[in-house]
């Protein structure tokens, strides 16, 4: 066993020509300082996390359930993009917020003739208010789609199928909603009769 006494402290440079402070039992511990790789992990670790902390915890970025969330969204936007048909209700109501969508369904609604009978901000002319809490055919998201596509009527609402795609029918469905989702406004008044029937929830 060494014994600590036996410390003595060095002043002669090493072979790199570091200053050596103290020879223990052998041992030289030298005054190297720390490899330039080794330095730039560590600064790079700490910017990282400095960037993480900003990123999710006080910026953009999501964790956990809002995350979910998102992607939910996107895996929606992906699914209406490949549609070839309706989508169900739930793709449908998580798209319903979608900005780039309700422009889209804006320009369309202005586009097929909505406006001439539904009003411009369609509080009704001929047909409906689409802004009032009570609707004739359905208030759902997919039964607003049927109307489209189908029409109603005997063509008074005529169908849409044949001149817009399936993405197209669902972007203006995806308006209506945020229409009414705006609330009333002065414009055609509800038929009584109508009163109890399909209350819109969105």
């Amino acid at each position: 066993m060494s014994d600590p006494q036996h410390q003595t402290t060095g002043t002669g440079p090493d072979l790199d020509g570091t200053e050596l402070h103290h020879d223990f039992d052998g041992i030289r511990e030298l005054d190297n300082d720390p490899p330039l790789w080794f330095n730039l992990l560590f600064w790079g670790t700490l910017v990282w996390a400095i960037g993480y902390a900003l990123h999710y915890h006080w910026g953009p970025g999501k964790l956990g359930g809002d995350k979910w969330k998102a992607e939910m969204v996107q895996l929606n936007e992906l699914k209406a993009k490949n549609a070839t048909g309706p989508l169900t209700e739930a793709q449908l109501r998580p798209l319903s917020t979608n900005a780039e969508r309700i422009a889209a369904g804006k320009a369309l609604y202005g586009k097929v003739g909505c406006a001439a009978c539904h009003g411009a901000e369609g509080a009704g002319l001929i047909g409906p208010n689409l802004r009032d809490k009570y609707w004739i055919y359905g208030s759902n998201m997919t039964e607003i789609y049927d109307v489209i596509a189908n029409g109603r009527g005997n063509g008074t609402m005529p169908a849409q199928k044949n001149a817009l795609s399936s993405d197209d029918m669902n972007n203006l469905t995806i308006y209506i909603i945020s229409l009414n989702r705006a609330g009333a406004i002065p414009g055609k008044a509800i038929d009584p009769a109508r009163e109890k029937d399909n209350p819109v929830n969105y």
